[in-house]
């Protein structure tokens, strides 16, 4: 089995658990931790060589996401969905949400419980982002409550990710 490039940084090594899937191209550096049954997908990097990095408990990084804090640690809760190509700097990402694919969540921005963040968004510095809000825009807006088919979405995401790491987990290469 191909392995995933995990390299430690001036003393501090990567701690991935073993029931999370890091995809065999995925990229981890440094003072970052992988929760139980969390994934990262295809040419992903978190470079935790500035700050934390904190990936929670069933939450997924899809495929081509930079994870980089620098001023704060990027702490994502559990059952997070973090979509393809979006760059996350130290931002704090709560229990339940979906950040859509290639969003931008700036230093310091915080994602409220259940929140829903479109794809494409751009959320500025120090944003503070209410528990299960629907989000939008670039600078991100706050636009509303997220809907039931979101929160279901969200659920789906997360629990699809689940299902998928652990094929993924058996494959021989």
């Amino acid at each position: 089995m191909i392995s995933m490039t995990v390299l430690e940084f001036e003393g501090k090594k990567p701690f991935v658990h073993s029931s999370s899937y890091v995809s065999n191209t995925a990229l981890i550096i440094g003072d970052v931790r992988i929760k139980e049954n969390a994934s990262v997908w295809f040419y992903s990097v978190l470079r935790g060589d500035s700050n934390t990095i904190e990936l929670g408990e069933y939450s997924s990084v899809l495929d081509g996401v930079l994870i980089k804090p620098d001023e704060s640690a990027c702490i994502i809760g559990k059952k997070v969905t973090i979509g393809k190509g979006s760059i996350l700097e130290g931002a704090i990402i709560e229990e339940g949400s979906v950040i859509g694919a290639g969003s931008i969540i700036l230093e310091n921005a915080r994602i409220g419980r259940g929140s829903f963040i479109a794809a494409g968004s751009l959320v500025p510095q120090y944003m503070i982002i209410p528990e299960n809000s629907m989000v939008m825009g670039n600078p991100a807006k706050v636009v509303g409550e997220v809907k039931p088919q979101q929160r279901k979405y969200a659920e789906e995401s997360w629990r699809k990710s689940l299902i998928l790491k652990d094929l993924y987990k058996n494959i021989k290469y």
